[in-house]
């Protein structure tokens, strides 16, 4: 059996890599480790290894020079429904929301997915995007699944109040509670 470690990086080949490179590095703070046109594009970094993130130009020369002629990502069709990006706290979540409202980005739809919340936009070329916060010890919390319900969370426009949701002490205290004895139960079990 293959022990396959965590994804590399994605490539994403973009009608605009130098319009994709500001948007990923500008507005979602990837680093670019390099610029190899010859060889992918733009590398780009979250810090963790050499790169997440490649990003290149569509290899069409019509594309080229008429990018809005390019095919958009569909959900409906075979291929990447959306690639997700995991920040560490709930106020992490908080800080990216207002982060994409100051960038002019649009989030199309937050959801609560039981054991994490999340926020889902769109790139300069379609790709969804997500931004999430998950619960930790989540494998652990709902080892026969969470029971999602996609419940879907309301948003707010640029320079009105942030939803209630985003303001919240979450996950609730009851959940609180169980990941609390879960970190103690494996604390204890590498003491003994």
């Amino acid at each position: 059996m293959i022990k396959l470690e965590r994804i590399g990086h994605v490539y994403l080949s973009v009608a605009d890599q130098e319009v994709s490179k500001r948007f990923y590095r500008d507005v979602l703070g990837f680093a670019i480790a390099e610029e190899d046109p010859v060889h992918g594009g733009v590398f780009m970094t979250l810090g963790d290894n050499f790169h997440t993130l490649d990003i290149g130009q569509a290899p069409n020369p019509e594309v080229d020079r008429h990018p809005d002629l390019a095919g958009r990502p569909d959900r409906r069709r075979i291929g990447l429904g959306h690639l997700a990006f995991q920040v560490g706290s709930y106020a992490a979540l908080r800080d990216a929301y207002i982060h994409l409202q100051a960038h002019g980005v649009a989030v199309k739809v937050a959801l609560n997915h039981v054991n994490q919340r999340s926020l889902y936009f769109a790139d300069p070329d379609g790709n969804t995007l997500e931004i999430y916060f998950e619960v930790p010890y989540a494998l652990e919390l709902f080892p026969n699944g969470r029971d999602d319900t996609d419940e879907a969370l309301p948003l707010s426009k640029p320079g009105e109040p942030l939803p209630d949701w985003l303001l919240e002490d979450w996950p609730s205290p009851e959940l609180k509670a169980r990941i609390e004895r879960i970190a103690r139960q494996k604390k204890e079990s590498v003491v003994v």
